[in-house]
């Protein structure tokens, strides 16, 4: 993952957190009514859904590197 693949995805990352933390206080929260409850519960599931996009992303980015490794492997092979 290069500095701008993991720039990009930490600042879309934040942006799910603060998205679904928004929509949570919205949407959600009136349903729950306990605050005790919500508050915590909502940081719980805007973490969980920012971290696990991250983690996607970086997963996708590692396989697109292998792919091209590979592909510039077997380019090379075939030159020779």
């Amino acid at each position: 993952m290069t500095f701008s693949q993991g720039w990009d995805a930490g600042f879309k990352a934040v942006l799910i957190f603060i998205g679904v933390v928004l929509s949570w206080l919205g949407l959600v929260e009136p349903l729950i009514g306990n605050q005790q409850v919500s508050e915590p519960l909502m940081f719980v599931v805007a973490t969980a859904l920012a971290a696990g996009f991250f983690l996607w992303v970086r997963g996708r980015c590692r396989r697109e590197r292998a792919q091209t490794e590979a592909d510039w492997r077997a380019a090379g092979e075939s030159e020779q």
